[in-house]
């Protein structure tokens, strides 16, 4: 299972919010915890599909496994808008919270 375009995903989410890609909750990658951590997030919903797609397309022809999983992520990846939902999902995570919450 390949996860590079889904990594390099949350590498531009975390980017286009200005977060801390050392701050890391779960991981403890020194540069790219936090990175790891929101890649993570998607894993189930994108990396493990895209896996069992590129498993099922190599096996009926003669194909680079790795290359076709990397293709059907960064497809799904933009078909999805998994970017933004990242984006969206980091905001969410440090929005001030209102008195009433």
């Amino acid at each position: 299972m390949h996860r590079a375009p889904l990594k390099r995903g949350a590498a531009i989410a975390v980017a286009a919010t200005a977060t801390i890609p050392q701050l890391g909750f779960i991981h403890e990658d020194p540069g790219q915890s936090f990175v790891l951590d929101i890649a993570d997030l998607y894993r189930t919903s994108v990396t493990i599909p895209c896996a069992f797609r590129a498993t099922k397309e190599v096996s009926e022809r003669d194909l680079d496994i790795e290359r076709v999983t990397r293709r059907l992520t960064g497809h799904t990846l933009a078909r999805e808008q998994v970017i933004p939902a990242m984006i969206e999902r980091i905001r969410s995570l440090f929005e001030k919270q209102t008195e009433e919450e």
